[in-house]
């Protein structure tokens, strides 16, 4: 009987991998371990000793804070730590009171004189901005090394005063020929010279991010200003559609209950506290969306020297933990607070990781220092401030 001949002896090859597929390139996400019952003693000695000195103690308050969530915020095993001086935060925030005082009584005392406090503000605004960004960046610390920001003060003018003038001159114009006591147009005006804010937010932001840095590590920062007036544009947008809507829909159930329970019943106040309680919950949801698109858009496109920093917060689920933190602090009279901020920290910190961090170690710790003399080092001190703009 014939038998069927055999099959081809065949060699079998291991399978490649296809030839455009790029290594997965491993992230170390930040990792945040603060605690709500820690947190909460900090906070509520910082309240006390803030209402007992009638504010002084604020400045102390805020480095406490602000030191408690960098020393709990860690990259790669090593923590950030903020290194401010609380006097000099005073003092930026006594020159930042003492400026919008000198603002008011000005134009209570006439058109004129506010004018010319309004002129001398808009020149010493960028100043102020311009130190406030390279107080932050300065007193910020990783692994021994101090942040640093090399924005020019001439940049900073480029880029903030024509904001100002946008943004303020049409209210100010407003007020010095019609008088502080008009506010309808005033208010109007500022509105209109708002309208700007998406474009100049974008400015500001590639302004200070791409001038920071990390030891000798410059930030680059690639994101468009198409991104931000996207961003922008569905939340105003959103805004408008909900504002409106809301308030056809109050205005209906209070001239319903007026026509059914006449004219003296409480059915038109009923529906004015409806729309400003949905008008409420839906600005802290607006709110948390721009805080989790624009956290998303700023690191997402951030890259530190050799170091690359990615962001994949969810806004939907920032908008839950918004509401519900919201919900408790309303119910416990504030108290659960600090532990809503524990809270908040930890999701936001822990959508952020890096990739590439060997580059690190390539970081030149002496870099950030060659960069100023003894007397330049004398001068940062003596006006080191944070106006907190």
């Amino acid at each position: 009987m014939l038998q069927p001949p055999e099959a081809p002896h065949t060699t079998q090859f291991p399978e490649l991998p296809p030839v455009n597929a790029a290594p997965a390139v491993p992230r170390m996400p930040l990792a945040f371990t603060g605690s709500g019952t820690e947190y909460f003693r900090i906070w509520a000695v910082n309240l006390t000793l803030t209402i007992c000195t009638l504010g002084l103690y604020g400045a102390w308050a805020k480095v406490r804070r602000l030191q408690y969530f960098y020393q709990h915020t860690l990259l790669d095993g090593s923590a950030f730590d903020y290194t401010a001086n609380p006097v000099s935060i005073l003092f930026g925030r006594v020159l930042a009171l003492s400026l919008l005082l000198l603002y008011y009584v000005a134009f209570e005392h006439s058109a004129h004189a506010g004018l010319a406090v309004t002129l001398a503000l808009a020149a010493v605004l960028p100043y102020l901005l311009w130190q406030s960004n390279r107080f932050k960046a300065r007193n910020t610390r990783f692994r021994g090394l101090e942040f640093g920001f090399d924005g020019r003060l001439r940049d900073a003018y480029r880029v903030y005063v024509p904001v100002i003038a946008i943004a303020f001159g049409p209210s100010v114009a407003a007020a010095y020929w019609l008088g502080p006591k008009d506010d309808f147009w005033i208010f109007l005006l500022t509105g209109l010279g708002f309208l700007v804010l998406p474009v100049f937010h974008a400015l500001f932001r590639q302004y200070v991010q791409s001038n920071l840095r990390f030891g000798d590590a410059r930030f680059v920062f690639a994101a468009r200003n198409t991104d931000f007036v996207q961003v922008w544009a569905w939340g105003l947008g959103a805004i408008f559609v909900i504002a409106f809507f809301t308030g056809f829909f109050a205005f209906a159930v209070g001239a319903i209950g007026a026509v059914i329970w006449g004219k003296g019943s409480a059915a038109p106040w009923i529906g004015v506290a409806f729309m400003l309680a949905v008008m409420w919950l839906i600005f802290t949801l607006l709110g948390s969306y721009f805080t989790a698109r624009f956290q998303r858009l700023v690191w997402d496109k951030t890259v530190v020297g050799a170091v690359a920093l990615h962001c994949e917060v969810p806004a939907t689920r920032f908008m839950c933990i918004q509401c519900l933190n919201t919900l408790w602090v309303v119910l416990s009279l504030g108290l659960y607070r600090p532990f809503a901020a524990i809270r908040l920290a930890r999701f936001r910190l822990e959508c952020v990781s890096a990739s590439g961090l060997e580059g690190l170690n390539t970081v030149a710790a002496g870099a950030s220092q060659s960069r100023r003399g003894t007397l330049g080092e004398s001068a940062a001190e003596l006006f080191d401030m944070d106006v907190g703009l």
